[in-house]
């Protein structure tokens, strides 16, 4: 009888060790879909009277359990101006209602547009890889001049489209432009998906 018992223990043991090892971290991560977090960071690296020199870098992470590519990535950057004298406004709607005791944005302009369609994109460069493994994380840097004193903050948005390695099926990119040439991925194959993020940075001079 103990020695029935013991088998049943090691049986119970190695199941155990298939559903940890080989389930958990092999079986059930190739079927869920791939997981990339985007995040895009502005820095001023430099300046003189005339110039501001920022680095606007996206930063690509896998945040799942299996290796994914790349399909597509893209940025806008804008420079936002805002009054000089603070205006008191009160907003009184059914659907919204807010009051507003600041200083109000007064302009909007699109500084820098790019985007890039890799391999595993319908249509993109071919030979063209960003492949990165789990827990990976790719960064891209990018120079951008402007005037000094013209912005007051520095509004930042980056989007990216990944698929699960290996890639079956290229990725299908549906590209929008807004009115003022900024530009906006989706994904139109099941399986990949586009995450976006933004951030403002403050450039007010030093």
């Amino acid at each position: 009888m103990r020695h029935v018992v013991e088998v049943l223990a090691i049986i119970a043991a190695g199941a155990w060790a298939f559903y940890t090892f080989i389930y958990q971290e092999k079986i059930k991560p190739a079927g869920e879909p791939a997981s990339l977090d985007d995040t895009i960071t502005v820095q001023r690296v430099g300046y003189d009277r005339t110039r501001d020199i920022l680095e606007v870098a996206i930063h690509l992470h896998n945040a799942g359990k299996t290796e994914i590519e790349v399909a597509a990535d893209g940025f806008n950057v804008w420079g936002d101006r805002y009054a000089t004298t603070v205006t008191h406004r009160i907003l009184n709607a059914p659907y919204k209602q807010a009051v507003y005791n600041d200083y109000a944005r007064v302009s909007h302009q699109l500084i820098r547009s790019s985007l890039e369609l890799r391999d595993a994109a319908a249509g993109g460069q071919r030979g063209k890889h960003t492949t990165i493994e789990p827990d990976g994380v790719v960064t891209i840097p990018y120079t951008i001049v402007i005037p000094r004193g013209v912005y007051d903050v520095i509004e930042a948005q980056v989007t990216a489209v990944s698929v699960k390695t290996p890639v079956r099926r290229r990725v299908s990119i549906a590209i929008a432009h807004d009115s003022d040439g900024s530009i906006l991925l989706r994904s139109l194959t099941p399986g990949a998906f586009a995450d976006d993020n933004s951030i403002d940075f403050g450039l007010l001079p030093e």
